[in-house]
């Protein structure tokens, strides 16, 4: 994959003096891996490019596919070399930089970091790395120098995608990451070593079919086997995270009412479900309030419906106030009926919440200028307590609280019953 290298320098001869992995790389034939290599590169480019053309991706990924397929097309051009070998081996080389550029830029797009600046940084080097692989190719040949300049550049770029995603603040990393920033940091370090390596050669040899290629022929097919598998699962682990958030937000969407923000019905029947078998097993007491605002629809055919909407939303911001407690739920009942679940919660405790809550929305003053009780909308309120034991039905409870609440309604409105028969304090404003 990285071409130019003129020994082994990680290999360490065994104790008959030879390398191990020459002797094996020997038995390969270089022009046979070349053309292995070309085809897997060339078939997973184009996994990733018709992902890109034919199915959902995100920003980054097409840039991703790009800095692969530019790859591909220098490594081809560096071995296969169509035109003359200076030229293919000056695009090839430069192909393979603009890989790392389109890399880094994906990779910024798919964190949600904006590119424009840091991507200054890598147009510049790339720009002077091109310039002076150029001079030593075509001016003042120099094959050492030019392979020491090459492999600094694709140090930077690939050390640099290896390891800004885990050094800049606000980075989102997806799986695969650490996997895919390992492998670029390695290979980062090897393009350090060879640009080492070539800045004290005597004499450095254009790319050819020795064991070095065949050694990076090898690991190339390892590489961009990772690589695609990374650009693709990042895609997926995205996916997968957006999907996750999306069934989330319409779960609560499905258990929220629209106007109010408070549990819906539907939450509220599982809610006192649950409520419910928590109390049979701990035999614990539970208490229900059940409100309903005072008049309503007269107040709706005086004022209009939004400030009737208005009306309900500001009971539902002074229901949520008093149900403090994490096991308490508010829930809007149905129309202008409101309901509270109130665990464990005693007979006494019950009663006190409901009226205050009724003289807290009654104190919001909302004008009702035909109200019964200061021209002011008010509530009336139901409240019921049981232990739910033996063969008790959970309707019983929500039957007796509303009876508690018709009850308050029979009496004059704006107070609050309890099913036991005991009435609160009547609110005049």
């Amino acid at each position: 994959m990285f071409l130019g290298h003129s020994d082994l320098f990680w290999l360490i001869p065994n104790r008959y003096g030879s390398l191990p992995m020459i002797d094996l790389l020997s038995n390969f034939d270089a022009f046979t891996m070349a053309v292995l290599v070309a085809a897997l590169y060339f078939s997973l480019s184009s996994v990733l490019v018709y992902t890109y053309l034919y199915r959902r991706t995100y920003p980054g990924f097409g840039s991703m596919t790009l800095g692969l397929v530019c790859w591909s097309v220098g490594l081809f051009l560096n071995y296969f070399r169509p035109f003359d070998l200076l030229l293919s081996l000056y695009i090839g080389g430069v192909l393979m930089l603009l890989s790392g550029v389109f890399l880094f830029r994906g990779l910024l797009l798919y964190g949600g970091v904006r590119p424009r600046r840091r991507m200054a940084v890598n147009y510049g080097v790339f720009a002077v790395i091109s310039a002076a692989i150029a001079y030593y190719m075509f001016v003042d040949f120099d094959t050492c120098t030019r392979v020491a300049v090459f492999s600094l550049g694709m140090a930077f770029m690939f050390l640099r995608i290896g390891f800004e995603p885990y050094v800049v603040k606000g980075w989102k990393r997806y799986a695969t990451q650490s996997l895919l920033s390992a492998m670029f940091v390695v290979l980062g370090a090897v393009f350090v070593l060879r640009a080492y390596k070539a800045f004290n050669a005597v004499q450095c040899l254009p790319s050819g079919p020795d064991d070095m290629a065949k050694a990076l022929l090898l690991m190339a097919m390892f590489i961009a086997s990772i690589l695609t598998f990374s650009i693709i699962t990042m895609t997926f682990a995205r996916m997968e995270a957006e999907l996750r958030v999306a069934n989330e937000e319409l779960q609560d969407m499905s258990e929220t009412d629209a106007l109010t923000s408070l549990a819906n019905r539907r939450k509220f029947d599982a809610a006192y479900e649950s409520e419910w078998k928590r109390a049979v097993r701990g035999r614990l007491g539970m208490a229900i309030v059940i409100l309903d605002v005072d008049d309503f629809k007269n107040f709706n055919d005086q004022y209009g419906h939004q400030e009737g909407d208005e009306c309900l939303r500001k009971l539902a911001q002074v229901l949520q106030a008093h149900a403090r407690r994490t096991t308490d739920v508010a829930a809007r009942y149905g129309g202008e009926e409101f309901a509270l679940i109130l665990p464990g919660m005693g007979a006494t405790e019950a009663f006190a919440l409901a009226e205050d809550v009724r003289q807290a929305f009654a104190k919001i003053g909302i004008e009702h200028a035909t109200g019964r009780h200061g021209n002011v909308v008010t509530v009336s309120a139901g409240v019921a307590v049981l232990e739910p034991a033996g063969k008790k039905n959970r309707r019983e409870l929500l039957r007796a609280a509303d009876a508690a609440l018709y009850a308050a309604k029979a009496k004059g409105k704006n107070t609050v019953m309890h099913s036991a028969g005991a009435e609160g304090a009547t609110g005049r404003v």
